[in-house]
């Protein structure tokens, strides 16, 4: 009988050990990662992928965790896109270590975004769109026709200082756009009577002019030709002015 207690005693203290070790390494180890792991699955379907990608993260190198958390990562990111947060929609996919045709469809957004800011007026905003246009992207490319046709919508507003500001932000490879738009520009003010802003104009143009011989060359053409023209109708004094601005 006595045997038969201090076997019981010696498998109670078994049992607890077990309990013990189960408790203390095995609920944690085991048990505690499935849960964290199903919660982790359950946002998910829920569409909470913020909250779901940091709870798979946490987990470390748990089953596929990893590759859970990326592509709950990219799922946040498809969900700011379309709700248009545009920065957030970067973050999650930088996160998430989305391919090439994300950010191509994140540049395209952008670029659109900032056309509709400079059509409206927007220049800054329009500006911080494009900033966030990624160096290299077929878009960049894009950009300058988009300013020029701003700052020709300027011009032809007579705002020319606004119209100065949106030239400063396009590339080289826009100065001969930018001269023809300048020489576009004098002759309209040449059109307005505004002679002085003819001459404004046309010393723009030639500051861009990629040959500036052959651009004064053509703007002592206009105001010579300009001047001919008021000598045959008999208009000597107008004539004279014209004349005058010849370099």
């Amino acid at each position: 009988m006595r045997k038969l207690f201090i076997a019981l005693i010696i498998t109670g203290a078994v049992l607890l050990a077990l309990a013990a070790v189960f408790v203390f390494w095995g609920y944690p180890e085991k048990v505690r990662p499935l849960k964290a792991y199903n919660s982790a699955a359950r946002l998910y379907e829920e569409g909470d992928f913020v909250a779901s990608a940091l709870q798979f993260e946490a987990m470390g190198d748990y089953k596929d965790a990893p590759s859970f958390a990326k592509r709950a990562w990219i799922a946040a990111g498809d969900k700011g896109f379309e709700s248009g947060d545009l920065a957030q929609a970067r973050t999650y996919y930088l996160k998430g270590g989305a391919d090439s045709s994300v950010y191509d469809k994140l540049d395209s957004a952008y670029y659109e975004k900032g056309v509709r800011a400079y059509a409206a007026g927007e220049r800054i905003e329009a500006e911080n769109c494009f900033s966030c246009i990624s160096r290299g992207s077929r878009f960049q490319d894009l950009l300058d026709p988009v300013r020029l046709s701003c700052a020709e919508r300027f011009m032809e507003e007579g705002d020319l200082d606004s119209a100065e500001k949106v030239i400063t932000l396009c590339s080289g490879s826009a100065a001969e756009d930018i001269a023809r738009l300048w020489m576009k520009c004098g002759r309209a003010r040449i059109d307005s009577n505004d002679l002085d802003g003819a001459s404004y104009c046309f010393a723009k143009a030639m500051a861009f002019a990629a040959d500036e011989k052959e651009m004064l060359k053509s703007i002592n053409s206009i105001w010579q030709d300009l001047g001919r023209r008021a000598a045959a109708r008999g208009d000597s004094e107008l004539a004279e002015k014209y004349y005058a601005r010849v370099h």
